[in-house]
């Protein structure tokens, strides 16, 4: 676990679903976009504008894995 904002809690890396899902975390940040969702468009603007960083609020992928809200209503 990591420990972020001291005083504000740790991230368990394992069950986080807050991280960079692709790319590589040391390349040089040369833009950010964000949107609610990573959509081909979002993604194609981003390439326009020069951005390697995307934030989305969704995940690209939905993992029920992770979700204990859907471990209680799955079983």
């Amino acid at each position: 676990m990591k420990i972020y904002h001291k005083g504000y809690g740790t991230i368990d890396e394992e069950k986080t679903r807050d991280k960079v899902l692709y790319g590589n975390v040391d390349q040089e940040c040369t833009g950010i976009v964000t949107s609610c969702w990573a959509s081909v468009d979002v993604i194609e603007y981003a390439i326009e504008k020069g951005a390697n960083l995307i934030i989305s609020h969704e995940a690209l992928f939905w993992n029920l894995d992770i979700c204990n809200i859907c471990e209680e209503i799955h079983g």
